[in-house]
């Protein structure tokens, strides 16, 4: 088995312990809290399953990834309301209701569970038919390992830009429409080989979610470019390359009220991923049910099964070894499950808690080469002030792989970890600036696939 890195446990320690000195300079408000304002953090995300404890074989990994969980941002303080229209953003909705409603459940990025209620549906002043929302950030940071390498570590510094906005519809409540724009780009300044790297979303989405009914249908149509260093170690490649992607999806939903504390949902997803180098390019196809249940008004129990297919144009199929089968592409089939636990509390210093354990299997059409079970786990804590928050999360993920070898006798081995934390301050109701830290590493019997990277970063965001 593969000895933990002590290295990394001491250095996260005295990290945290650092933090939490820092944060404790502040008085920390000991009312109920105050609702979220909308901030998605779609850039503080592992974008549509590229993140680092979830390997495939698909490319999966973005060349900075700089926090996986959502990080709601410090409340904003409201305006005085005027007649038959919202103060601001906050009286309309929730960070997670936000997250829900843009990406569903079908993305094994980790969102946090939307607060459910009867009808289920964004309630607006009438008068409201129309929300637009706007946000812009900047930053400037340094990486002392940016392309993930596992034998020559080549740091950086880079600046970093992100926008979103957000534009819904719901004159009519038992109709839903948005369209919804992300961008982040960084500008590497002493990489040679990769200067820019960038992603953007577009997605739109028509939803029926009738007031009289626990009944909800709908679909969204999304499109993706990403220009990133994914991870292909578990092709057998060189551990990063810039590649090149436009994936195009359609995601229809459906959900149903059980109760006024449960929910069922179901997607499928049918997409097209185009690569740069055409050997890549795929077809995917997924299925998720989902069912969430809020035991509370601060508890919230989510559990998740799916399964997701992938069938490659060109790829060629493997042997047990690793070498290349003549005849037919290779497709791969995953299944998993996932449970996870969130708790709110009115306690500033346990703002949000939350667990997770995730459970995956994936197959393929051929000799069992890229075949392994995955355990993962992942722990979260936000601390939330008047002006300053702080979330952290820890994440740990095992790889088993059936029967792909490193060397006669012996058994492919990788592990994961993951440290990420983000600190923000309130300057005005528009502005705040951040600090945000990533530590990753990996470690296996086979040298290759073994690396460790930092990410530190300093900026301020706008929020309209």
């Amino acid at each position: 088995m593969i000895t933990v890195n002590y290295k990394f446990l001491t250095l996260l320690s005295v990290f945290l312990l650092h933090t939490s000195g820092v944060l404790s300079e502040h008085a920390f408000a000991q009312t109920i809290k105050e609702p979220s304002s909308f901030v998605s953090n779609l850039g503080n995300l592992e974008i549509i399953n590229l993140g680092g404890f979830d390997t495939s074989p698909v490319p999966n990994k973005i060349t900075e990834t700089p926090i996986q969980v959502v990080s709601a941002e410090p409340p904003t303080s409201p305006s005085p309301p005027t007649q038959n229209a919202p103060t601001k953003r906050e009286s309309i909705m929730t960070d997670e209701e936000l997250e829900f409603l843009l990406f569903g459940s079908i993305n094994e990025i980790e969102l946090p569970d939307t607060e459910w209620e009867e009808n289920d549906f964004i309630e607006l002043a009438e008068s409201k038919s129309w929300l637009p929302s706007v946000s812009a950030s900047v930053g400037f940071g340094v990486s002392d390992n940016p392309m993930y390498g596992p034998y020559i570590r080549e740091s950086s510094t880079y600046m970093e830009f992100e926008t979103e906005s957000f534009l819904l519809r719901q004159a009519n409540p038992d109709y839903l429409s948005y369209f919804y724009f992300y961008g982040e780009g960084k500008r590497f300044l002493e990489v040679d080989d990769h200067k820019l790297t960038g992603i953007l979303l577009l997605q739109a989405e028509h939803s029926y979610r009738p007031t009289s009914s626990p009944s909800s249908w709908g679909a969204k149509l999304r499109h993706t470019y990403y220009d990133q260093a994914f991870d292909f170690s578990d092709l057998g490649l060189p551990f990063s390359m810039q590649v090149q992607s436009n994936k195009s999806e359609i995601i229809p939903h459906f959900g149903y009220q059980l109760t006024p504390k449960i929910k069922l949902s179901a997607e499928t997803a049918f997409g097209i991923d185009r690569y740069d180098n055409p050997s890549e390019n795929n077809s995917d196809q997924k299925i998720q049910i989902d069912l969430t249940a809020k035991q509370s008004e601060q508890t919230t129990l989510h559990a998740k099964i799916s399964h997701h297919t992938i069938r490659y144009v060109e790829r060629s199929r493997k042997d047990g070894e690793g070498t290349n089968l003549s005849g037919g592409n290779l497709t791969t089939e995953k299944t998993g499950v996932s449970g996870s636990w969130k708790r709110l509390s009115n306690n500033p210093w346990l703002d949000t808690l939350g667990a997770e354990f995730k459970y995956s299997q994936l197959s393929d059409n051929a000799g069992a080469y890229y075949d392994y079970s995955k355990i993962s786990t992942k722990l979260s804590h936000e601390i939330k002030g008047k002006k300053w928050k702080s979330v952290t999360e820890l994440g740990w993920a095992n790889y088993l792989y059936d029967i792909r070898t490193v060397s006669p006798g012996a058994q492919f081995e990788r592990q994961s970890y993951g440290v990420d934390l983000l600190v923000t301050r309130k300057i005005s109701s528009d502005w705040e600036t951040y600090f945000k830290w990533r530590y990753e590493e990996d470690q296996s019997n086979a040298r290759d696939y073994e690396y460790y990277t930092n990410f530190w970063a300093l900026g301020v965001k706008w929020e309209n």
